[in-house]
């Protein structure tokens, strides 16, 4: 039996290397090695135990993890980590709980090792994490288990809510610190699939965050912050245009949801700023039967006049010349595709103007002041140095149609992103 009725650590050897700590409970007859501190090295040992209510005996804490070495910490305790027997036997706290219990369930790790110097790695039998590395993780646990308390104290008071109206109002859970972090690090490609209505959530947050004690400087982290998630978005866009221009078969409907889903590019066509009015746009032409109605791919207006554009979309892959030159070697004709989409637009815009009071939207402002009709079709990649030359003398021509490339346009996402970039290195 231990002598006394003590229950706490006490040295139980000491020499020049090392001190040798136990934890003893006289009452119940218990002598466990608990904690190991060496005196010429910045290494502290700790060997997790606990009390089983039971039996009151003292039993190793981890099935498979021996112990657990602290290096470079001035025998201090990082947190996450118990820093006296009495509160449990040394191990980890609530927030490295779920960490520890997933290494000590891997049968090869025996001894664990918290290192201000070393790399994480595994050695052996050891793992060795390293201090910077844990943080990571531990806060991440932490703002999990914080998340996790506030849902449960939620559903169970929304829950009584139910039952008990005169004594409980429903909550809303509160914001643990870090989450919005953690949903960073947890979803892949986060960021890239965004919906519209998540990037106007953050921008809206964005914007309110700039009322604080520290107001120039968090308007300035707002506004670089703000520029930094619109490269990302532009450069999602850029790449999913690229994987487009590169396809070989491609129909007009997926050029349509594309540019649907990013209507801001065709802003970039006009001098002036616009606004889409409305994509699959009926612009009259219907007969008695209802039938045979004229429908443009996009209808847009001028933002301070009101008046309108038209904008039809072809394919990148639409041909816009022939092959061989109809006149000596550099006066080419028009291949069916161009010669088609600029009639179909004549034709829309013709139909348009006779039946602009009927396509009227009721509440929607527009006007049809000689609207302009844009196509975008083909590429200027697709021709030669002598069809160039017809191509752009032909549409340089053209009154009432303004032709655009699918690379015309996929080089104006360039120049704005370039823009982006360059004004956020000289910030």
């Amino acid at each position: 039996m231990t002598e006394g009725l003590i229950r706490k650590e006490i040295v139980k050897e000491d020499d020049k290397e090392k001190t040798i700590y136990h934890y003893v409970d006289g009452e119940n007859d218990i002598d466990i090695k608990s904690r190991e501190t060496y005196k010429k090295k910045d290494i502290q040992i700790h060997y997790p135990f606990y009390i089983d209510r039971k039996t009151n005996e003292a039993k190793p804490k981890y099935r498979n993890i021996k112990f657990i070495i602290f290096e470079g910490f001035r025998n201090k305790i990082p947190q996450g980590f118990l820093k006296s027997p009495e509160r449990g036997g040394y191990g980890a706290t609530k927030q490295l709980k779920p960490l520890i219990r997933f290494l000590d369930a891997l049968s090869y790790i025996t001894i664990l090792e918290i290192s201000k110097n070393r790399k994480t790695e595994i050695k052996n039998n050891s793992l060795i994490i390293n201090y910077k590395d844990l943080e990571i993780v531990r806060k991440y646990l932490n703002t999990q288990f914080k998340n996790f308390n506030e849902t449960n104290r939620v559903a169970i008071n929304n829950f009584l809510c139910l039952f008990l109206p005169q004594k409980f109002s429903k909550i809303k859970k509160k914001y643990s610190k870090g989450y919005l972090t953690n949903l960073f690090h947890e979803y892949e490609d986060l960021l890239n699939n965004l919906s519209i209505e998540d990037k106007n959530t953050l921008l809206s947050a964005f914007e309110k965050l700039s009322v604080t004690k520290r107001e120039i400087f968090e308007k300035k982290q707002l506004v670089q912050t703000r520029e930094k998630i619109e490269i990302i978005y532009i450069e999602n866009v850029q790449k999913t245009f690229e994987k487009l221009l590169s396809s070989k078969r491609i129909n007009e409907e997926k050029w349509q949801d594309f540019f649907k889903n990013n209507s801001w590019i065709f802003s970039q066509l006009f001098a002036y700023p616009t606004v889409l009015i409305k994509d699959k746009a009926y612009v009259g032409g219907k007969t008695i039967y209802n039938i045979e109605g004229k429908i443009v791919d996009y209808l847009y207006k001028n933002k301070l006049t009101k008046n309108s554009a038209l904008i039809e979309i072809k394919t990148h892959t639409s041909r816009l010349l022939s092959k061989k030159p109809y006149r000596g070697e550099d006066v080419f004709f028009l291949d069916k595709n161009l010669s088609g989409a600029i009639n179909q637009a004549l034709d829309q815009k013709h139909t348009y103007l006779r039946d602009f009071k009927s396509t009227l939207v009721e509440g929607e402002e527009y006007e049809s002041f000689d609207p302009k009709c844009l196509i975008i079709i083909g590429k200027i990649s697709s021709l030669t140095k002598k069809q160039l030359k017809s191509f752009e003398l032909f549409r340089r021509g053209l009154k009432d149609i303004e032709i655009i490339t699918f690379d015309e346009l996929y080089e104006k996402i360039k120049s704005i992103l370039e823009i982006f970039k360059k004004d956020e290195t000289t910030n």
